[in-house]
C-alpha cells in the first residue's frame, strides 16, 4: 500500500460532518497509507441549488471531485441526514457513473449501515483504520 497514493472522495452535503472529519483522522493515522482527500464540502453561499444555473453548479462542483478519485467512502451518519440524503445519493449516482467503487462505512459507533445505505455501496468496512486502507486499496485495484 506504501508506494501508490488513494484519491478519495468522501460523501458530504455541503458542511463538514463528524464523522467526515474523523475518516481523515483515521486515515491519516494508517502507517504506510497514503491517501488524499478529493471531497471538498463548500460551495458560493450565492449559489442557490434550488435554482437551474445553480443546481449545475453544485453537480459540476461535485462530479469534477467525484471523476478523478479511485474510491468513494459513503458515510452512513450523512446519508442518514433526510436533508443531506439528495445529496449522498447524488454522489453516488456519478460514482456509478464513473464506474467508481464506493465504500459504505457506518455511523461512528454503529455497527452498520441502513437498508437503504448498504443498497448503495458495494462493500461495507468498519471504523479499523486499518480495514478502511485495506477495503480502499482492494477497491482501486492496488
Amino acid at each position: 500500500m506504501a508506494d501508490k497514493t488513494y484519491d478519495v472522495f468522501i460523501t458530504h452535503a455541503w458542511r463538514y460532518h463528524d464523522d467526515w472529519t474523523r475518516v481523515g483522522t483515521v486515515l491519516d493515522g494508517c502507517s504506510g497509507f497514503s491517501w488524499r482527500n478529493f471531497s471538498v464540502p463548500w460551495y458560493d453561499p450565492a449559489m442557490d441549488p434550488n435554482t437551474e444555473n445553480g443546481a449545475r453548479f453544485v453537480r459540476r462542483w461535485l462530479e469534477s471531485q467525484i471523476i478523478p478519485v479511485s474510491v468513494v467512502v459513503l458515510l452512513g451518519s450523512v446519508h442518514a441526514v433526510k436533508s443531506a440524503r439528495k445529496w449522498v445519493e447524488l454522489e453516488v449516482e456519478m460514482a456509478r457513473r464513473h464506474s467508481k467503487p464506493v465504500i459504505g462505512l457506518p455511523p461512528f459507533g454503529n455497527t452498520g449501515l441502513t437498508e437503504e445505505a448498504r443498497a448503495l455501496v458495494d462493500t461495507t468496512v468498519d471504523w479499523s483504520g486499518e480495514a478502511l486502507a485495506a477495503a480502499i486499496a482492494r477497491a482501486a485495484g492496488g
